[in-house]
């Protein structure tokens, strides 16, 4: 007998529940979202990150879905934020880098539909990158930026609260929020410079990225362990993301923004809750912009307008139509933008990551994952195609 994959097995469950009488799983009564920035997939215990510096992270996981290859549109905070609330592309929510652009009201947001569906609605972000300038803020009945507890992230960087902080506001909001939520917190903390706390630093010596992600995933376990306690009815949503990854000096880039390799673009993305089975993985394609469609159609509402991402959901239970395999935009205009350098666009499928500039590069990631082989000489078709 030829073995099933987590994928179908999960199917297959949910399948045998409505069989068995036990009718679709009941729609969630609240939302959470959780944006942990800078954090790339491989820092990640169930993504293959070091034993035991992410707990909170993989009990999340072991209860609900993995998605294997999940990726962000940009290497920029304000522009992947722009794409999982709206659901669109940068091309087509207009938002291109950070500071200098804002996203239009002409633009609907996740928090604005749950807003009108009834749902109280609350934010709390760690950097002034995400202030409420910016345009994210529209359909929260609280949107806390309040860097009160300000540090820099470096050299033009942007204030910033540490996640025990931001956690912190969170919970006084929880203590009293209604039963019907949507609750959106953004955690800052592994976006260099990195100074995670002393008993951080100690365990991850050498390592400050990693002590910081240990932090922030300490800070989600107090969100999460508050959230059970709170409301231990099991119809909870929780889904876990980041903005983009952190180059750490592979392809020449120290940091994030300008190249758009995975060490920047491969995120994780975790999510638990009704209708998801505890240890299903998907290892198709994803990318940020199905976030929103896929907790919207939890919810039994219907998409955001405009071009939009797909159902996750749906597509885990083996249910959407078949079509062509699914395929990811991506782009870095931070270079364009400031300096007048080319624009670096990619596309990305699961098997190949072309990537468009003056010099083209295109990479078979099935045997190639660090990108270092250009086969853009070799597979003229392919780069043609």
């Amino acid at each position: 007998m030829t073995p099933r994959s987590p994928r179908t097995l999960g199917g297959l469950l949910v399948g045998l529940a409505v069989l068995l009488g036990c009718g679709a799983p009941p729609a969630p009564a609240r939302v959470v979202l959780v944006t942990i920035d800078t954090l790339r997939a491989d820092r990640v215990g169930v993504y293959g990150g070091p034993a035991g510096a992410t707990p909170h992270l993989d009990e999340l996981a072991a209860r609900g879905a993995v998605f294997e290859v999940a990726v962000a549109p940009t290497p920029v905070t304000l522009p992947s934020h722009a794409s999982l609330m709206t659901g669109k592309p940068p091309p087509f929510h207009g938002v291109r880098d950070n500071s200098t652009f804002r996203l239009e009201e002409t633009h609907a947001t996740l928090a604005e539909r749950l807003q009108a569906e009834g749902f109280a609605t609350a934010a709390f972000v760690g950097a002034a990158v995400l202030d409420r300038q910016v345009g994210l803020a529209r359909g929260f009945d609280v949107y806390d930026d309040h860097m009160t507890l300000d540090r820099s992230s470096g050299a033009g960087g942007f204030a910033e609260r540490t996640a025990d902080h931001v956690v912190e506001a969170a919970l006084a909001w929880l203590s009293h929020a209604p039963d019907r939520f949507f609750l959106w917190i953004h955690l800052y903390d592994p976006h260099h410079s990195y100074r995670p706390p002393p008993e951080f630093a100690q365990r991850f010596p050498g390592d400050p990225y990693q002590g910081e992600i240990a932090f922030a995933d300490a800070q989600l376990g107090r969100l999460l362990g508050a959230l059970e306690r709170r409301h231990s009815d099991g119809r909870t949503l929780v889904a876990v993301t980041s903005d983009h990854g952190e180059s750490l000096g592979e392809h020449d880039e120290p940091s994030h923004s300008y190249t758009i390799y995975d060490a920047t673009q491969r995120i994780p993305l975790l999510m638990a809750g009704p209708g998801f089975v505890a240890g299903e993985r998907s290892a198709r394609l994803v990318r940020l912009i199905d976030v929103a469609p896929t907790i919207l159609a939890r919810l039994g509402l219907g998409p955001l307008e405009g071009p939009v991402g797909r159902d996750l959901w749906t597509d885990l239970r083996g249910s959407t139509e078949p079509g062509d395999p699914p395929s990811a935009y991506l782009e870095a205009l931070a270079g364009r933008i400031h300096f007048g350098w080319s624009p670096v666009l990619a596309l990305r499928t699961e098997r190949y990551k072309f990537i468009r500039t003056p010099h083209a590069e295109l990479y078979d990631l099935s045997v190639d994952p660090g990108e270092l082989v250009n086969r853009a000489a070799t597979n003229p078709a392919l780069v043609a195609r």
